[in-house]
């Protein structure tokens, strides 16, 4: 009989233990993946900033070759010169001087172009090579002119060459290592004669730049964009069986001097190359784990690997779970070792040797007592053990300091009047909850300390630890301001590449300049006016900015032409939709922003595109922005007519609603129109 209350308490006890534990370790568990999560979102809006800086350079070295492969002089001299090669060769032509001052003084502008005066650094009797220069080469690959210090093509160089002039179309010559030591990239554009033949005359000729990466390209990689010590970018490429590291590493190791195996187990570049653009963790090219993803550069052969130490990245994170795991054993230790008191003093026959026994244990209690205020004194997060009428039962030093108050001041006390009632109110929510629902209840919620506006991570959980007859309450207070603010920068980079990206679609159709802004001005304000929840406002905003970029992959003549379009340019202008659906896919947006896009010609008679869909098929945020967009486009002078004054325009709209467009959606851009918005301020 003595046995049975004994085993009732150890059944309690290790019950309580084993919840206690697995809800340690699940919270744990979430936090991390969190983090995770943030990092993803971080390192990947970092690749693409840094992939479009990239392009962004290899664009504009083209640009300045193509522009100069176009110039008439330049492309009448060399087919002067081609005539008789040879011949002028040996005269030094004038046409051949002239060219030879043309591209050294494109290079001196442009960056393609090393003065043997001051770069020169070997004996005089040594020959020169350039790290940067211009020069034109034959179809054969023989030399008609350079700036100082070219080297004679070698094979792959000759093969690039043979490639312009059977394509016809500019090419990017991998970086090497040239005999200077310097990694240097290559730029091939094909020249034609003056006079075009036919629409598929070769090239006469082939422009070749070339420019040293280390103090151009690879300065945009060492950009720091982020706060941390191991955040790193470098680009490589496969090469065979191998990886090449192309650019610097934070080791010290120089551009395309090191390469690892492709099959290498766990290697963050070899999971790049296999699976691009995912996030994901491994180890770097020095065997350090992180975390890693990538973005890449087709046209250039190149994969650009965007990482960060994982020990450096879920630092925080981990001293977090850390803490947390051992705050809540400590709590399961702090009520086991109660409960065994007072068995041991209900079951105790004599009194004296119970009285014995409690001092045994109260000595022991007195000790773990100690060792979990040490531990929780010197926490960076609150702690805060209440009973079931909210009144504090215990409070550790980080607490007092927050309140600057002494923490004996402070027990007992209601949460109100430690806190105020604001914030009393917002931990009572969570308490309620936590009681109710009976499990642990996380939550971010703000408050004022002192002046000082604060957001908190909380946990609420039930603990065995008794007070009057009843379990207590423990919550902990993580302050994660910092953490926020540095979201919002993120949030804030977002907007920026969305902007970027309107800019683009501007640049390309002058005739639809501003027609992104002025349709999210529009679409948000018929949102408003028909009291959509901010969750759909946001989605069709970041829709509206974006819904145009597929005309980045239109060509520039299609989109400028004023005569009639053919059926097979109608069916180009129509893969518009599916092209910027395309470019988004892998954006990992809050709202249907994609389908919003997608949808944004459906009609709803069903003779709308890309795949007919009618009524309620349609959503309402793609209504909104159909009718925004058609509004917005009416308005708009177009390289093929004038635009339309506004009664125009909503004439046009009234006249196709329940066939096109959506009645309500109609009515409120009819009052949006009418009374709020001045959009042609844009």
């Amino acid at each position: 009989m003595k046995t049975k209350p004994f085993l009732i308490s150890a059944a309690i006890l290790i019950c309580v233990i084993i919840s206690g534990s697995f809800a340690a370790f699940s919270l744990t568990r979430y936090e991390k993946q969190r983090d995770l999560n943030n990092w993803q979102i971080t390192l990947s809006v970092v690749a693409d900033s840094r992939a479009a800086d990239i392009m962004k350079w290899i664009d504009g070295r083209f640009a300045v070759l193509q522009e100069l492969a176009a110039n008439g002089s330049l492309q009448l001299y060399v087919e002067q010169l081609l005539i008789n090669f040879e011949a002028s060769r040996e005269t030094e032509a004038v046409q051949l001087s002239y060219l030879r001052n043309l591209i050294q003084t494109t290079g001196q502008r442009s960056g393609f172009y090393d003065d043997p005066k001051t770069t020169m650094a070997a004996p005089a009797n040594v020959a020169f090579i350039a790290n940067n220069g211009l020069a034109i080469l034959t179809p054969d690959c023989r030399l008609i002119t350079s700036t100082p210090g070219f080297a004679f093509p070698d094979a792959r160089l000759q093969e690039a060459v043979q490639k312009v002039i059977v394509s016809g179309k500019h090419h990017f010559f991998d970086i090497q290592v040239n005999e200077n030591s310097q990694p240097v990239a290559g730029f091939l554009v094909p020249v034609f004669s003056l006079q075009k033949q036919s629409d598929t005359q070769r090239p006469i000729a082939v422009l070749y730049g070339y420019n040293n990466a280390a103090t151009s390209l690879f300065s945009i990689l060492a950009t720091k964009s982020l706060a941390t010590k191991t955040a790193e970018t470098y680009l490589v490429r496969q090469d065979g069986n191998l990886i090449t590291y192309i650019s610097p590493l934070a080791d010290g190791t120089q551009p395309l001097t090191l390469s690892l195996a492709a099959n290498a187990e766990n290697l963050a570049a070899a999971f790049t190359l296999r699976n691009p653009g995912q996030f994901s963790e491994g180890t770097d090219y020095s065997g350090a784990k992180s975390l890693f993803t990538s973005r890449i550069l087709p046209a250039v052969r190149m994969t650009l690997i965007q990482k960060i130490s994982y020990a450096e990245a879920l630092a925080e994170s981990q001293n977090h779970q850390r803490f947390l795991l051992i705050s809540l054993l400590l709590a399961l230790l702090l009520s086991s070792a109660l409960m065994v008191a007072a068995w041991w003093y209900g079951s105790s026959v004599k009194e004296r040797q119970a009285a014995h026994d409690l001092l045994i244990k109260s000595r022991q209690l007195e000790a773990q007592t100690n060792l979990l205020n040490a531990i929780n004194d010197n926490m960076t997060e609150m702690i805060l053990l209440l009973d079931r009428e909210s009144y504090l039962i215990f409070g550790n030093k980080t607490l007092a300091d927050y309140l600057r108050t002494p923490i004996a001041d402070l027990q007992g006390k209601s949460l109100s009047n430690i806190f105020g009632p604001d914030a009393a109110g917002k931990l009572q929510e969570i308490v309620t909850s936590t009681t109710s629902l009976r499990k642990i209840i996380t939550r971010e919620i703000s408050f004022d300390i002192k002046g000082k506006q604060h957001i908190f991570f909380s946990t609420c959980l039930s603990v065995a630890y008794e007070f009057k007859g009843k379990d207590s309450l423990l919550i902990t207070l993580n302050d994660v301001t910092l953490l926020q603010e540095a979201q919002t920068r993120r949030d804030r980079l977002m907007k920026q590449i969305v902007y970027s990206l309107m800019r683009a679609i501007d640049l390309h159709d002058p005739y639809s300049a501003n027609h992104s802004a002025k349709t999210a001005k529009v679409a948000t304000a018929v949102g408003r006016a028909m009291e959509l929840p901010t969750e759909q406002l946001t989605t069709i905003e970041i829709a509206a900015n974006l819904c145009n970029l597929g005309k980045l992959s239109l060509p520039k003549e299609l989109l400028l032409k004023t005569g009639e379009l053919t059926q097979d340019e109608q069916t180009i202008l129509k893969s518009e939709t599916a092209s910027a659906a395309e470019i988004l896919t892998g954006i990992d947006f809050e709202g249907p922003v994609l389908e919003t896009i997608s949808q944004k010609h459906e009609y709803l008679d069903g003779s709308g595109y890309p795949k007919g869909l009618a009524g309620e098929e349609i959503i309402l945020t793609s209504r909104i922005l159909a009718a925004a967009n058609a509004f917005i486009a009416m308005t708009s002078p177009r390289a093929y007519r004038d635009r339309l004054t506004d009664k125009e325009a909503m004439t046009q709209l009234l006249n196709a609603v329940d066939s096109k467009y959506d009645r309500h959606v109609i009515a409120a851009l009819f009052h949006v129109v009418e009374n709020e918005i001045d959009y042609s301020q844009t």
